[in-house]
């Protein structure tokens, strides 16, 4: 197996392996915190292996208040967004130069970056869930989780690339701009993937789909944006 091919496979495992962690993620260190930390009990937890097609949740008891309910229906998203932020910044920064272990952290804070700002996004267009809770309870309105979602999204868009690019260079995977715009339209095809599977195991909006595109479109200039005229 040459190296490029290792490589691919161990990249598109941890992809998958990686998505489940998010879920983990999401629901025992974000909801599972606060439950906890405001006296409560976890009763059930599912992680679900098909995100987005079906969701994982989390089941809890115990004697609320209205602004622990908050911080526990908006924990999910605030935990994913620590930690992809956090992950983002130690890869941007260089403090991790093994491609096994900057992929592992590369995808992770991908998939906790796309579960809080997606369900912003798509949550304040047609509320649901975690979303629709913290609406409900006044902490968002739609407007706002709408303008939250989208600014985390872009601001991601391309300090993910430019960590996917770096890796990419790192590992001759891409030997010049031109491959680079390749392989980052090819990933940002995840956005619209998700997006399908979204509208077609919760019902949500086909609107999602056109909308879910424009990561890709805007992917082939993005080396051009982030001034990138070198090849490392």
């Amino acid at each position: 197996m040459n190296g490029k091919v290792r490589f691919l496979t161990a990249f598109l495992f941890l992809a998958f392996v990686t998505k489940v962690i998010g879920e983990f993620v999401h629901e025992v260190m974000g909801h599972g915190f606060f439950i906890l930390l405001f006296g409560g009990k976890i009763m059930k937890v599912h992680i679900s292996l098909l995100w987005p097609y079906d969701f994982s949740f989390i089941e809890c008891s115990g004697n609320f208040e209205a602004w622990q309910l908050s911080w526990i229906d908006g924990g999910g998203i605030l935990v994913c967004l620590i930690v992809s932020f956090v992950l983002q910044a130690l890869l941007l920064l260089r403090f991790v130069r093994d491609w096994r272990f900057s992929s592992t952290l590369f995808w992770l804070s991908f998939w906790t970056f796309l579960n809080s700002s997606g369900y912003l996004i798509m949550g304040g267009i047609k509320p649901y869930g975690d979303v629709a809770a913290l609406i409900m309870e006044g902490v968002l309105v739609q407007e706002s989780s709408i303008v939250i979602g989208l600014i985390i999204f872009l601001a991601a868009f391309f300090s993910l690339s430019k960590i996917l690019r770096k890796l990419l260079f790192n590992v001759k995977i891409v030997k010049d701009i031109r491959d680079l715009r390749i392989s980052l339209t090819i990933f940002w095809l995840i956005v619209p993937l998700t997006a399908m599977m979204t509208v077609i195991g919760r019902g949500q909006p086909l609107l999602f789909l056109p909308l879910s595109f424009i990561p890709v479109a805007l992917a082939p200039i993005t080396p051009s944006i982030l001034h990138d005229k070198s090849q490392t």
